[in-house]
């Protein structure tokens, strides 16, 4: 399932490129359903840089009934990003854990500056592959993938923006 979602930022491109491309560790603070960011690795070649990220979230935004049941792996994905400088943009895919096999989550942001602003705009995919998804036989994985990738991508598009709300806070702190 595809999804777009275009975000405004009062300071300009250079600073929120740098804070969210260098300041992700440091904005764990600022992000009540993320509990660690850990650089795995960090390359640069010219104007790209690669990095390497593992996200480790917090059972805050799952439905308390649930929670006994989620284990500390099921909380966690590895995001690899490639900044390129030169245009502004990056390219990212999110590996979930737990379900490695069975998600596929990729995308890009794109930087643009607009009257000494920053319009940050986010398309990506999100896709279940029902045949992978372990222990869940496969006409019942189909059966519910769409909906599963609805209610996924329902979930994501608040943390996308909750993350660009704490470039903010993070920034306005920082200045």
């Amino acid at each position: 399932m595809k999804f777009s979602l275009t975000d405004e930022i009062p300071f300009p491109r250079e600073v929120v490129y740098a804070t969210h491309r260098d300041k992700l560790v440091d904005l764990v603070p600022y992000l009540p359903n993320v509990k660690s960011v850990v650089v795995q690795s960090r390359s640069v070649e010219g104007s790209l840089i690669k990095l390497v990220n593992l996200w480790t979230g917090t059972t805050d935004d799952v439905p308390a009934v649930i929670r006994p049941l989620i284990k500390p792996e099921m909380l966690t994905w590895i995001d690899r990003a490639t900044w390129d400088g030169a245009k502004w943009r990056t390219e990212w895919d999110i590996t979930i854990t737990a379900l490695a096999e069975a998600v596929t989550a990729r995308g890009f942001n794109t930087f643009r500056e607009e009257d000494g602003e920053t319009i940050l705009q986010m398309q990506g995919e999100f896709t279940i592959n029902p045949d992978r998804v372990p222990g869940v036989p496969g006409f019942v994985a189909r059966a519910a993938a769409p909906t599963l990738e609805k209610f996924v991508v329902g979930l994501l598009e608040p943390n996308l923006r909750r993350t660009n709300q704490a470039v903010r806070r993070y920034i306005e702190d920082h200045r």
